[in-house]
């Protein structure tokens, strides 16, 4: 398991699944650290979803977007996985954002948006 005061990130077995959840606004290194283990422990155990809890989700800088795009997204194309939930809320103020993913992720992979999850 990967936790810091920013984010935690766990692998969980009946699942089959990386679980991520955001706690705090974050950036550089304390945003893309999460991403770089999760990546590891989905080669490691073939992961098939990734689930990410955005209840306490926060806008990303710009740097750190263009680094997910870029660098994470592709490895993440690459790998096991064919599934993405996302944890949020119908009223979030990231809804907007959360559904342009969606629509760019869907490509890839199926995608699910749910209310709450319990983990």
């Amino acid at each position: 398991m990967y936790t810091t005061e920013y984010c935690e990130v766990k692998y969980l077995e009946d699942e089959n699944a990386i679980f991520c959840q955001w706690k705090q606004f974050c950036k550089g290194d304390d945003y893309r650290n999460p991403f770089r283990y999760a990546v590891d422990e989905i080669n490691k155990h073939n992961v098939s979803t990734w689930i990410t809890d955005t209840s306490s989700g926060f806008e990303n800088e710009e740097a750190d977007t263009q680094w997910l795009i870029e660098e994470f997204m592709p490895k993440l194309i690459e790998s096991s996985v064919d599934k993405i939930v996302f944890v949020i809320k119908n009223d979030s103020p990231l809804m907007d954002e959360i559904m342009g993913q969606v629509e760019s992720l869907g490509e890839y992979f199926e995608v699910e948006l749910v209310e709450s999850l319990d983990v």
